[in-house]
């Protein structure tokens, strides 16, 4: 069986690369674990079942509100069954819709696990496919944390939490990043006692996240009823009946349940990498260029496995540039710095390029524009006026460094600023854009009449 391309994994990254080679004119085949894997990590256990969770947790705080707007309610059951059988069936349904697709393309998925044999075969249960190119598209793994082993039970990871079907009256969740803040937002929002620990000074502590996003987050889900502690870890616990956790803090604290948030790794080994001379760095990720082509020329690799970056529109955009180089295109290149960052959780927080200490940092002479939702008319209407834009700008050319947005819809929000920033697009022709009223995307444009005009506005400091 001779292909153009074969693709290891049927994820975000690798599925969407090879509907591009398709697109293309490749003849293009998938390696995937299982038909019930197909899709990866983020459709089966990730980003779509957590944020189906989320956006029932978002309705119920909206609902908090309905008095507001006239609405009465008489009373509220929660049920835990219907929510994990809607979403497992979104997920469902989005899985056999893409294998559905790929079908009708005439694409072949191989089930079972690809393992490298040479630069241009691939083997999978006894089958050898060959290639003109091989994409590498494998994703990643949870990780666990000291003697904190899933089991399914009472210890959860992002992988096995959705065995979960009823709600736990206590919940530990460990790690304060993004997984963290999100399910700690959603179990809350759904009636459950969630302490959250993180071992640094804030929530979100990653040098992409602006402090003032941390405090605004941490501060709304301790409004929420999160205890949120930070600069704290996880010394010992047992089973007692319930999980007797011991903290850093110097307190003990009875739980149901704990959550691990605490990373992933690539998935790397196994698959006959060192075989065929793919180089690896000291974390295990592939090794890639700008065209996300590895040590071996016709051998590429996207998504999770190239850096700890590991976002699936990450893994999409790196499968189309591998796809790109592959068919001598050469316009086409991997850019972390332009890659958005959205985090679901009490607000959406939502971020690209620099932050103000990494413009300092880098030397920029840099403004800052910064518009509160407060004022924004849409944004008081639809009760949601928490939150802002904040605009970082190269004070000699005008360039936009980075665009950090924390409220409403923010991760839709934040993508009128990155592609200006993608087409070098300075700040002047933001300033004068026209957009709807009342809109959020207003808040938008005030942020860059701020830079460009002078400052008028003012934000609540978190």
């Amino acid at each position: 069986m001779n292909f153009d391309l074969v693709i290891l994994g049927a994820g975000s990254g690798g599925y969407e690369a090879g509907l591009y080679a398709y697109r293309r004119g490749m003849r293009v085949a998938f390696v995937e674990i299982s038909p019930q894997t197909v899709g990866g990590s983020c459709l089966n256990r990730g980003c779509i079942p957590s944020k189906y969770m989320r956006h029932g947790a978002y309705l119920l705080e909206k609902l908090r509100k309905g008095e507001n707007y006239g609405i009465l309610l008489k009373g509220l059951e929660l049920n835990p069954h219907k929510l994990a059988e809607g979403r497992d069936r979104v997920v469902s349904t989005i899985r056999e819709n893409f294998k559905k697709f790929a079908e009708k393309l005439g694409i072949q998925i191989f089930y079972g696990k690809g393992v490298l044999k040479d630069t241009n075969t691939v083997s999978v249960e006894g089958k050898e496919i060959k290639a003109n190119y091989i994409l590498l598209a494998t994703g990643s793994s949870c990780t666990s944390l000291g003697n904190l082993k899933p089991d399914g039970k009472k210890i959860f990871d992002t992988d096995s939490i959705w065995s979960l079907r009823e709600f736990p009256r206590r919940m530990l969740i460990i790690g304060g990043g993004a997984v963290g803040v999100e399910f700690a937002y959603i179990y809350r929002m759904y009636g459950v006692d969630v302490i959250l620990v993180e071992l640094m000074d804030r929530l979100l502590p990653y040098p992409s996240i602006p402090e003032e996003s941390s405090r605004y987050l941490a501060r709304k889900l301790k409004r929420l009823g999160v205890d949120v502690r930070l600069k704290t870890s996880v010394l010992s616990y047992s089973d007692e009946g319930v999980l007797r956790v011991n903290l850093s803090d110097g307190s003990t604290v009875d739980v149901d349940c704990i959550l691990l948030g605490v990373g992933r790794k690539p998935n790397t080994e196994g698959i006959g990498l060192e075989d065929v001379g793919i180089e690896r760095d000291g974390r295990g990720f592939v090794k890639v260029n700008e065209h996300c082509q590895t040590s071996v020329e016709n051998i590429y690799a996207c998504g999770d496995i190239t850096s700890p970056l590991m976002l699936a529109h990450k893994a999409m955009y790196e499968g189309k540039v591998a796809v790109s180089h592959m068919l001598g295109d050469t316009e086409w290149a991997r850019d972390e710095s332009l890659m958005p960052k959205v985090i679901y959780s009490a607000y959406e927080v939502a971020s690209v390029g620099l932050t103000e200490d990494q413009a300092e940092e880098e030397g920029y002479d840099y403004h800052v524009g910064i518009v509160s939702f407060m004022s924004n008319p849409k944004a008081m209407d639809d009760g949601e006026d928490e939150g802002f834009v904040r605009l970082i700008v190269d004070r000699a050319t005008g360039r936009i460094l980075g665009c950090h947005i924390l409220g409403p819809h923010a991760g839709e929000l934040l993508h009128q600023v990155m592609h200006l920033m993608k087409a070098g697009i300075d700040v002047k022709f933001l300033a004068s854009a026209v957009f709807s009223h009342p809109s959020l995307s207003e808040s938008v444009v005030q942020s860059a009449m701020e830079v460009y005009y002078g400052p008028m506005t003012w934000i609540k400091r978190g």
